[in-house]
């Protein structure tokens, strides 16, 4: 297994707790080359993947109420960043649209990879999806921040 994607893996938050576990997954994963301007992934879509930016540059958009796209950030490969994880969990429909403004390479690892990682070395499956479980309540946690933070300025503003 290639020393750079098990060095990638190592700086990604939620696996960096794996140890000893990163080759098992390091097996899972699939190189996949992006196209600049295209979209890896598109807000609305049914997803089942993973998606680990292992070089290159994304822009995360979000539609608007009307359906226009909003920028909300862009992020580099050395920021160590991933997106996608909810589809490892539910098999719901994508919350933003990620582009790539560079051509981009991601390391990907499907629902069905991964339940199968969780089968072949429980230790590995359960530290992923123990980070998961954290990565998704601090999510709803600021979620929640941001609702009461909007919901307070338009008190203030019809006040």
């Amino acid at each position: 297994m290639s020393t750079d994607i098990l060095d990638r893996l190592r700086n990604i938050p939620i696996f960096s707790s794996l140890a000893d576990n990163r080759e098992s997954l390091a097996a899972k994963l699939k190189k996949q080359s992006h196209e600049a301007g295209s979209a890896i992934i598109s807000e609305g879509d049914e997803g089942d993947t993973l998606y680990i930016l292992n070089s290159g540059r994304v822009r995360i958009l979000r539609n608007t109420l009307s359906g226009e796209p909003f920028a909300l950030v862009n992020l580099d490969a050395d920021q160590n960043i991933f997106f996608g994880e909810v589809a490892l969990i539910d098999h719901d429909v994508r919350s933003a649209t990620v582009l790539a403004v560079s051509d981009c390479e991601t390391l990907t690892l499907s629902r069905k990879d991964y339940l199968s990682l969780c089968e072949e070395d429980p230790v590995a499956g359960f530290r992923i999806t123990f980070q998961l479980a954290l990565r998704l309540s601090a999510t709803m946690r600021k979620s929640s921040r941001d609702m009461i933070t909007m919901y307070q300025a338009l008190i203030d503003e019809i006040s």
